[in-house]
């Protein structure tokens, strides 16, 4: 995803600091994507340069100055472009995979804990989605009077939603199949050490 242009997404909210930018993302879409500080402030800058935001500076006398960003008309102009264009299907990579891809180097019990550890952390995340971000999203639809855009950031919860639910089944489906290989092999050795202990 562009951060340039989930920015401009952001700021046609209102117009908002770094900081509020970043609490934005942090209570809004970290389903699905994140921003940090040091991603954001250079990119707001690089915005500005391109004329697709406007900074004013709001003076305060107990604490430093807020830097106050605002889309601009050209910027409304580039993130319509952007939205329009089509979006490549995307690439799926998960580090996970790439253990379970190599998982017959290991014993299939070490395998079906993996599976299990990997399946509760996503089941955790669904309940976090379904419970504190479904309430912020709500939240920030009846704060912001935007009924709207509680439309289509619900639909994007939605599909997150849908995600960590496949991935909980795949990972249900995993261990089934492991658990059956081993009654069907009767043995939970890695292939290497079965082919050793046959050449032997």
């Amino acid at each position: 995803m562009s951060l340039k242009h989930a920015l401009l997404g952001v700021l046609t909210v209102r117009p908002m600091t770094g900081y509020e930018l970043k609490q934005f993302f942090d209570s809004s879409v970290q389903h699905f994507w994140n921003a940090e500080l040091s991603q954001i402030y250079p990119t707001l800058k690089a915005l500005e340069e391109q004329g697709w935001v406007d900074k004013h500076v709001e003076v305060q006398e107990s604490r430093p100055n807020k830097k106050i960003y605002e889309i601009t008309g050209s910027g409304r102009d580039e993130l319509g472009r952007w939205i329009r264009n089509p979006q490549p299907t995307a690439d799926l990579r998960d580090p996970f995979l790439i253990k379970v891809f190599f998982g017959a180097n290991l014993p299939v019990e070490d395998m079906l804990v993996l599976l299990r550890r990997q399946m509760e952390e996503e089941q955790k995340v669904l309940a976090f989605s379904e419970t504190v971000l479904t309430e912020k999203i709500r939240e920030g639809v009846k704060y912001l009077d935007l009924p709207r855009h509680g439309l289509f950031w619900t639909l994007t919860l939605e599909m997150a939603n849908a995600y960590r639910r496949a991935y909980i089944d795949w990972c249900e489906r995993s261990m089934r199949l492991l658990e059956e290989s081993l009654l069907e092999d009767g043995t939970s050795a890695p292939h290497g050490d079965r082919d050793a202990s046959r050449a032997g």
